[in-house]
């Protein structure tokens, strides 16, 4: 057992005692409320007197003062700490002051669940009042979301090894700022992603909309066989994603992929029955074609298409997929609006990244290309720093000028709050102009994709 010493002044008190005005300044008591103890029997007796009467405090009364205000911070009454005082004048009373402490600490103990259970009460509050401040927009199907989300697959895949306190405090910063729509999906980790982010946010459910997705057939040990969008392979992975994030119902469910053997029809039929039996409420598709969008929202309204949009990657904008979600009324999901990091100017060469880091076999990040990408990053960050913005601020809020959400994925809490601090950046249209001048297409060294990738197709 661990003895904690009881609470004391470290002060050496001279044989004359000390006033009653240097005890109010030692402790921090006033002398109205040290007169008021004395007058109520609190303080231990005889005391010595000075030749006017007043009391003189020696240093068993100061010990006696340290443990009185322990006793009355953490709540006890004063007939309590009278009772205490009457004890302490006498000898052979340690079990019945025993008797009164042991009390107190039960009584210490029940307030202090009061307390925390206060406490929720108020994060919760808090919570609230943040959400109001952060800027929400709409998708489509009436689904309302942060302006700027959290994407959640570098904290179990893909980047290089992770760190799950970090991230479960990332995920909680998250929700305290109002970033409050998470992006998932099974094939992350697979399935620790989906898995991590109930431990992090199980409390906080309520508060966040949350997105996963299914297509990448995945058997419960985690091994992966690729595509898979049958019927009856999306609802089992459906039920696996509510028990894996520990909740009844999925905010927004996408296909993740199309899969070319399955008509779209059949994949998103089953995703509709998914949302009549209350499991799912709202749907998507990610890297869809505009003809594949067009016909997967005949079939039931499309909230979201998720695709890979930033000022690296604008063939949205080109395919006519971006058209077909203003036309219909669908929001469009930005993954990578950070060029997959390269806009956050921590990647200069191949070097920066973790040796298992995935985007060792992309285009853009091999060989000349990754310095030629980085120096074009660097005159996003010129811009940026006219706005006194950094370039991974001024590159979020490019995309949701164009409408889209962008869900930046992030590890670090220090990263959040950069991005998060992005939704109140407007650019002007000058400014959109001279960051199109500043990374023109045409000099991006490298395609976003290791495979062949035909803009305007399923992916």
């Amino acid at each position: 057992m661990t003895i904690i010493p009881l609470p004391t002044f470290d002060i050496d008190v001279p044989a004359s005692g000390l006033s009653i005005g240097e005890v109010a300044r030692l402790t921090g008591l006033s002398i109205d409320t040290l007169r008021y103890y004395e007058r109520e029997g609190l303080l231990l007796d005889p005391a010595p007197r000075d030749p006017g009467g007043r009391r003189r405090y020696g240093a068993s009364d100061l010990d006696w003062i340290a443990g009185l205000i322990m006793l009355r911070e953490t709540g006890m009454g004063i007939a309590e700490v009278r009772r205490m005082a009457e004890l302490s004048r006498s000898s052979g009373t340690e079990p019945a002051r025993l008797v009164v402490l042991e009390r107190h600490r039960e009584e210490v103990l029940a307030a202090l669940e009061r307390t925390r259970a206060h406490l929720a009460a108020l994060d919760s509050k808090i919570a609230a009042y943040r959400l109001a401040d952060f800027p929400r927009t709409a998708l489509g199907d009436g689904l309302r979301v942060s302006a700027i989300g959290l994407g959640a697959m570098g904290m179990s895949a893909f980047y290089g090894a992770s760190d799950e306190q970090e991230s479960t405090a990332t995920l909680r910063r998250a929700v305290d700022l109002g970033v409050t729509f998470l992006d998932t999906a099974e094939a992350y980790g697979p399935f620790e992603n989906e898995k991590l982010i109930a431990r992090a946010l199980g409390d906080r459910r309520d508060e966040v909309v949350l997105a996963t997705k299914a297509s990448s057939e995945t058997d419960d040990d985690g091994t992966v066989h690729g595509r898979n969008g049958t019927p009856a392979y999306i609802k089992r992975a459906a039920e696996r994603s509510l028990r894996h994030l520990g909740t009844d119902v999925i905010d927004l469910y996408y296909l993740h992929r199309v899969d070319p053997k399955v008509p779209i029809e059949e994949s998103v039929g089953a995703m509709s029955e998914l949302v009549a039996e209350g499991k799912v409420r709202h749907i998507g598709l990610s890297e869809a074609s505009e003809a594949t969008i067009r016909r997967a929202h005949a079939v039931h309204p499309l909230a979201a298409v998720q695709s890979e949009f930033s000022l690296f990657s604008r063939d949205v904008l080109h395919n006519g997929e971006k058209a077909v979600m203003d036309e219909l009324g669908i929001g469009l999901v930005a993954f990578s609006p950070l060029g997959r990091g390269l806009l956050t100017g921590s990647i200069r060469s191949a070097s920066d990244l973790d040796a298992t880091d995935a985007r060792f076999g992309l285009p853009r990040f091999q060989g000349e290309a990754i310095a030629a990408n980085a120096a074009l990053a660097d005159r996003v960050a010129a811009v940026a720093a006219e706005r006194g913005a950094t370039a991974a601020q001024v590159a979020l809020a490019w995309v949701r000028a164009h409408g889209a959400v962008p869900i930046p994925g992030t590890r670090r809490r220090a990263r959040l709050e950069e991005n998060a601090a992005a939704a109140a950046l407007e650019l002007t249209e000058a400014e959109l102009e001279r960051l199109a001048e500043a990374l023109p297409e045409s000099e991006i060294v490298g395609t976003r994709d290791a495979g062949p990738v035909v803009p305007g197709t399923d992916r």
